[in-house]
């Protein structure tokens, strides 16, 4: 891609690691893409507090959204699988592309198998993610079976900001669920860290990042043409 072609992307996240997560993908993937961040930890808080993403935490986060979508963006995209809707949200009135990072995820699962197993270390991620699945399966004219599992040690461990014993926690997790589904979704792009420590297992485990990253670098470059 030319440098006239060059593409500034927005990042909206609810955790800082991800930033450096997804500057590196785009060095790998998307050259051309020029990445711009913002972290919002509050928006992510406020649903873990308040027990899950409200319609009032939705709609405040597709407003937070919306206010990235200047004259020098080509397209934001949400990292966030727990405020999902909001990216939703804010793609329904933007004059810009709002991108939800999990939905590549969504759609690729449901080609690979029928028994899905959506694994979270956060309650509030659940609901979006499984709810996202229905949605695509719908959309594809299937049924699948959508199982789902809070990883409660892994949880504890995110929240402290123990990072190496929250991914081990992941892994092992993902060891002991993974018997019985044709395909593994891992709702929290900070999950996708953990796949190094996980053993051999026969279903094949889905994260966010790499997956939605390259639908959006594909979007985008379409765009460019």
């Amino acid at each position: 891609m030319s440098d006239s072609a060059r593409k500034t992307v927005r990042l909206f996240h609810t955790a800082p690691a991800l930033v450096a997560v997804f500057d590196a993908l785009a060095a790998e993937l998307a050259p051309w893409a020029v990445l711009r961040h913002t972290v919002r930890e509050d928006l992510l808080k406020c649903a873990i507090d308040l027990g899950q993403a409200t319609p009032e935490v939705i709609e405040a986060a597709a407003s937070a959204i919306a206010e990235q979508t200047h004259d020098d963006i080509d397209a934001v995209v949400c990292t966030c699988s727990t405020i999902g809707a909001a990216a939703d949200l804010a793609n329904a009135t933007s004059n810009l592309p709002v991108f939800r990072i999990d939905r590549a995820m969504a759609r690729e699962s449901l080609m690979l198998g029928e028994r899905i197993l959506v694994l979270a270390t956060l309650r509030t991620t659940i609901e979006p993610t499984v709810s996202l699945l229905k949605s695509e399966a719908g959309a594809m004219g299937r049924a699948p079976t959508i199982e789902s599992m809070v990883l409660d040690e892994a949880r504890a461990l995110f929240l402290s900001g123990d990072t190496d014993r929250y991914l081990q926690a992941v892994a092992d997790g993902i060891n002991a669920a993974a018997l019985d589904a044709d395909v593994v979704v891992l709702a929290q792009a900070s999950m996708a860290a953990a796949l190094p420590l996980v053993k051999a297992v026969n279903a094949p485990i889905l994260t966010s990042p790499r997956i939605g990253f390259a639908w959006v670098t594909r979007e985008l470059s379409g765009l460019a043409a």
